[in-house]
């Protein structure tokens, strides 16, 4: 690899908004939202990095909020079985994003806001151009069948299913190792 691409994959993988603490409980909440199953989850498309990035630059005025409610949820976790939200069972990270959900958690100041905004934000992550941090390899796209940003397309395709492989506006997005 050469150093050029060591430093742009250093870039897409260093949190530039959040605290790598917090980043990973962002990368947690991610992966329990949109799970790996038998397809790739949010994990893989980087959800995390797609809000990691936005929370630099379009969206920075929710940083606060996310920074707040990332602590509280920590606190509240703490302080219901000694662990931060990262460090819980899959099981438990869901029971505890439910709570949240359903506003049952005193401990984190407009909880049922804070994962609407999480949830949001994640499936942005999961679905967006590739070139704002998120949808690595075009996962989301390819999920759901959709072919990508095209300029038209060709008579066989209208009022069908596009049958044609993902691609961005600029074509396919450039793997970095």
């Amino acid at each position: 690899m050469s150093k050029e691409d060591q430093e742009t994959a250093n870039a897409l993988t260093a949190p530039t908004a959040l605290t790598p603490s917090e980043f990973a409980t962002v990368e947690a909440i991610s992966g329990r939202i949109i799970p790996t199953t038998d397809t790739p989850g949010a994990l893989e498309a980087g959800s995390a990095y797609y809000i990691d990035q936005a929370l630099a630059g379009a969206y920075a005025s929710h940083l606060g909020t996310y920074k707040t409610g990332i602590a509280e949820l920590d606190s509240h976790c703490v302080g219901l079985v000694g662990k931060r939200f990262i460090e819980l069972s899959e099981q438990h990270k869901d029971e505890i994003l439910e709570a949240l959900e359903a506003g049952q958690i005193e401990a984190v100041s407009d909880g049922p806001k804070l994962f609407d905004l999480l949830l949001r934000h994640v499936m942005e992550g999961f679905f967006c151009e590739p070139e704002y941090g998120g949808n690595r390899d075009l996962i989301g796209w390819k999920l759901v069948g959709f072919p990508g940003q095209r300029y038209g397309y060709d008579d066989p395709y209208i009022n069908r299913t596009v049958d044609l492989d993902p691609t961005t506006f600029d074509g396919p997005p450039r793997k970095v190792d």
